[in-house]
This record gives structure tokens, sequence and C-alpha cells, in this order.
């Protein structure tokens, strides 16, 4: 799902979502755009110190009486560039019935053999719930972001989220130098190993 930029696709997903009977777990450092977004979210709100998977197994297990627990953390944390240990954030997700919610805005396109962000990165496509990024960053549409979920969350969004629903959409030509940007992507792999490379 399409949104005007990706502070808007988290700032409005927690409370479109999640109902008092949840649960939030949140790494401490997430991005200004999940906090303000959880803030809005009527279900319970619980943050585990940065990176740190025995606190967040200890908050998974404080939340057992929760109808649904959600996972939230960056999968690249944009002021220090650490990587969520997304490989032991799943396995944690799985052992206690919980869902993962994962920012991709500063690893899409950057992260991964085709850019395809940190699930990729640590062979977990398709494995992660929810998944908020941008068009902008290393995509270069500048505006924009998206979500990408279940259809009926996706759905349940369309309906809800107060963003998508109150503002304009997304310039026709964003959309499609976006379109373009992630097909060169998945027609040119080197693209993301010389980002590499000149990083190193």
């Amino acid at each position: 799902m399409l949104m005007p930029s990706n502070f808007d696709a988290n700032a409005g997903f927690f409370e479109a979502v999640l109902t008092a009977e949840d649960a939030i777990i949140s790494d401490e450092l997430n991005h200004a755009s999940i906090i303000d977004g959880i803030r809005l979210s009527k279900a319970e709100r619980h943050r585990y110190k940065h990176l740190d998977m025995a606190a967040l197994e200890k908050s998974l297990q404080d939340t057992q009486h929760c109808r649904m627990r959600l996972i939230v953390t960056d999968g690249v944390f944009s002021m220090d560039g650490d990587l969520a240990p997304l490989d032991k954030i799943v396995d944690l997700a799985k052992k206690y019935n919980a869902h993962t919610f994962v920012d991709e805005a500063h690893a899409t396109g950057a992260l991964g053999n085709t850019g395809r962000g940190t699930p990729e990165l640590f062979g977990l496509e398709g494995q992660i719930d929810v998944i908020n990024s941008t068009l902008g960053k290393a995509l270069g549409g500048g505006t924009g972001g998206f979500t990408v979920a279940k259809k009926s969350v996706v759905e349940l969004l369309r309906q809800k989220c107060r963003p998508y629903l109150y503002s304009n959409s997304i310039a026709p030509s964003t959309v499609a130098a976006s379109i373009e940007a992630l097909k060169m992507l998945d027609d040119s792999p080197q693209i993301v190993e010389q980002l590499r490379a000149n990083t190193s």
C-alpha cells in the first residue's frame, strides 16, 4: 500500500491495526516515526534495550496475556547504522507466537543481494509480517512510502489509517520512477555490489 511518506506509513499503522488488548514491543532506538505512531495506539507499550534479545524475550513473556504481540524494529537504525538481529527476532516471534514489524527505510535498495533490505540479508524473505519502507533514500523517489503485509492488513489500513485517508496520493511520476528503480535493482544486482564497494 502506497503512502505519502514512510513517516506517515509508520505513524498511521499502529493506531489503525492494534487495540487495547494488544501489546507493542519496540526497540528503544526505533525511528521517531515509529515512536510517534506507537503513542497514538491504545495497545500496551513495552520498550526493550537496544538490540537486547534477552530483554525482548522478557517483554514477550510479560505480555502473554495480550491478544496479539507485535515486535517492532528498524532493520537498520538511522543514527548508528546498527543492524537489527532479524534472525533472532523472528525466532523469538515464532517461539512466543508474536508478529514482526520492520521499518526498512534505511535498508531498501542498499542491503541484501538485490537491495531488498534486511529480510533478504538474513534470508528471511516472506517471514516478516509487516514491512514499511520508503520510495526515497536509495530508490531516489524523494517522497512516498509503503506498507507490505497480508492482504487483510492492507485492507484494514485502507479503511482506518488516517495518513492514508486524509492526504493526497503520491505523484504518478514518483510511482513510475520508483517502479523503474526496483526493476533496475532486479535486473542489475551489481548496483548493490557497487554501493558496498564504494562504502568500503
